[in-house]
Parts: C-alpha cells; sequence; structure tokens
C-alpha cells in the first residue's frame, strides 16, 4: 500500500508537471504570434529566452518519468501512462522551438511593413492551440471521447493552411518583392500547422494510454471509420 501510495503521488505530480509545461508552451505561442503581429521584439525575445526553461522542464520530467519505472515497477496502464508521458513530453517542447522560430521571424521583420494584414495566421494559431488544449484535457482525463473534437481541429488546420499558403503564393507571384515577406509568412503557418499536428500525437498517446492499443493518428478520420 505505501508503494502504491508513493506511485500515485508521483504520478499525479507528473500530470501537475505537463500541465504546467503546457501551460508555458501555449504561453509562449500565443506571445510569439503577439510579437509577430504588433512588430514586438520584446515579447519575441521573451519567447526566444524561456525556450531553455521548457528545455530544462523536458529533462526534469523526462528523469521523473525514469525513477518512477526504476523504482516503482508500475504495470500494464500504468506503465502505459509513465511511458507515453515521455513521447509527450517532446511534442511539448517541440511546439515551444515552433513558438521560437516565430519569434525569431518577428525579429527577422522588424523593420519592414507588412505586406498584408496577419488575419489568417492568428486564426490559425488560436485553433491549432486548441487541439493542444484537447489533447492535453484527454490526457489529464485519460479520456478519448474528443476524437470527433480533434478531427474537426484537423480539419480546420488544414484547411486553413492551404488557403493562407495559397493567399502568399498570389502574393509572391504578383510581386517579387514580397518574396522574402510572403516566404517568411508561409514558415509561420508551417509552423502553426506542425503545432496541430503535434496536438494529434498527444492524442495519439492517449490512446494508447487509455486502450494499450497503438495507432498512427496521422489520419484521424481512418482511425474513426475503423472503429
Amino acid at each position: 500500500m505505501i508503494q502504491r501510495y508513493k506511485f500515485d503521488e508521483r504520478l499525479d505530480k507528473l500530470h501537475q508537471e505537463i500541465l504546467i509545461m503546457s501551460s508555458i508552451v501555449e504561453e509562449m505561442l500565443r506571445d510569439s504570434i503577439s510579437s509577430l503581429i504588433n512588430k514586438d521584439d520584446g515579447l519575441a525575445r521573451k519567447v526566444i529566452d524561456r525556450d531553455d526553461d521548457v528545455d530544462e522542464k523536458e529533462v526534469m520530467l523526462q528523469e521523473l518519468c525514469i525513477k518512477i519505472i526504476a523504482t516503482q515497477q508500475p504495470v500494464a496502464t500504468d506503465l502505459r501512462t509513465v511511458a507515453s508521458a515521455f513521447k509527450i513530453l517532446t511534442n511539448l517542447e517541440r511546439i515551444a522551438d515552433h513558438a521560437v522560430n516565430i519569434a525569431e521571424t518577428t525579429l527577422d521583420l522588424m523593420k519592414e511593413e507588412y505586406i498584408k494584414p496577419l488575419i489568417d495566421i492568428p486564426k490559425l494559431s488560436e485553433i491549432a492551440l486548441e487541439a493542444v488544449k484537447i489533447s492535453i484535457d484527454s490526457y489529464v482525463n485519460q479520456d478519448i471521447s474528443k476524437l470527433d473534437a480533434m478531427i474537426e481541429k484537423e480539419n480546420q488546420i488544414d484547411s486553413l493552411f492551404r488557403k493562407i499558403y495559397r493567399d502568399l503564393l498570389n502574393y509572391m507571384i504578383e510581386d517579387s518583392a514580397n518574396i522574402k515577406q510572403a516566404s517568411r509568412f508561409t514558415f509561420v503557418a508551417s509552423y502553426l500547422e506542425r503545432v496541430g499536428d503535434h496536438g494529434t500525437n498527444i492524442f495519439e498517446s492517449v490512446h494508447y494510454i487509455v486502450t494499450g492499443e497503438y495507432r498512427d493518428f496521422k489520419d484521424l478520420e481512418g482511425v474513426k471509420k475503423s472503429k
């Protein structure tokens, strides 16, 4: 009983720390987009500086996972939960990397007048963050009932990303002077599209924890049809 209590205590700490890390990463992404919209170099540098904190937290939590496995010898669902936490941490860290990439784009374009108002990119960032939030909530609650919501977010992200890509391509075709900015904004949109992918990856890990069955969630619609 004492050993189980210690395991539950450490597992609860892991859950709470993943939530904290997720909150930090989400804030970094929001700040990076805000810095891009408002050309806020101070906010962009703040995002870049916080990347080291995320990296340190990832290492700390991975060490906690190793300690739980080594000292508590979890089995079945417990083991899947701890092992899957490794992948979740990696995906959160990569989202932070994308936030840094966007912040660096802000610094790169600070002295330039934008070729167009940023409307769709902020919208894409919010949808991607919603996908991440759904997946993290699913992890905490050990609940995969939000599959339909994840499918909807994935479809919205893909559709909006294609629209942004087409619009920016037209800007480049119309005037070669637009190529630098349009290409930078295309990269930003691709970073956000990948954030959505990381949300899907996290949901994939939750599915494995809950069911014990590994499924490739690159095609969420396909997963739904096969259920």
